[in-house]
């Protein structure tokens, strides 16, 4: 079976001016993204998961997951 590697970035930087209730990025918190649309709906299957990240010594946090697809 066919296996590929997809990492997803995330980062928390459109709070980095300001506080939830007064950064540009207040907007958009709670937002869901959608990142594996096209693979999943292409018959990819998520067969595992993993997360990597950290902080800064600022506001912000980054991190990765690192998902395993599988194709029949």
């Amino acid at each position: 079976m066919p296996q590929k590697l997809v990492t997803i970035y995330l980062t928390n930087e459109a709070y980095a001016q300001g506080f939830f209730g007064t950064s540009p990025g207040a907007a958009a918190h709670g937002h869901v993204e959608e990142h594996l649309a096209a693979e999943l709906a292409a018959g990819w299957r998520v067969v595992n998961v993993a997360g990597f990240g950290g902080y800064s010594d600022v506001v912000t946090v980054r991190g990765w997951f690192m998902v395993v697809l599988e194709k029949d």
